[in-house]
């Protein structure tokens, strides 16, 4: 395995690169709908989920857009720091939803009413 193999990874939608094997920020780049970057920091392993997980679905894999990659990062994220998701105990634990772009689609709007339940509770 050469050095360039590990400073990047490639799916059909999105590429992951650093510029040193031991870089504190990698850089994302989503491929749909049109190609952008997205700075990956080391502490952020909600995106690296996110990615993991959706590289799981085998239907319609051009709908995984940055929009949605980020937002089901969002997610993840508030479903850990906020306990809103029990699946979710342990750093890099999956969210519990269908591999597929609705499956993804309705686990961010199921953390996004919890948390918008819970903001209601502290108001």
């Amino acid at each position: 395995m050469e050095m360039s193999d590990l400073l990047k990874q490639e799916t059909d939608f999105y590429i992951r690169t650093k510029e040193e094997l031991m870089a504190k920020v990698a850089k994302i780049t989503f491929k749909h709908p049109t190609p952008s970057e997205f700075p990956q920091h080391e502490y952020d392993w909600y995106l690296t989920v996110a990615l993991e997980k959706a590289d799981k679905v085998s239907v319609d894999r051009h709908l995984l857009t940055r929009d949605l990659l980020l937002n089901y990062r969002w997610a993840i994220r508030e479903g850990y720091n906020h306990q809103l998701d029990p699946s979710l105990k342990n750093r890099f634990d999956y969210p519990n939803n269908r591999n597929s772009i609705k499956g993804i689609q309705g686990y961010i709007d199921r953390i996004k009413k919890f948390s918008e339940q819970e903001g209601e509770g502290n108001g």
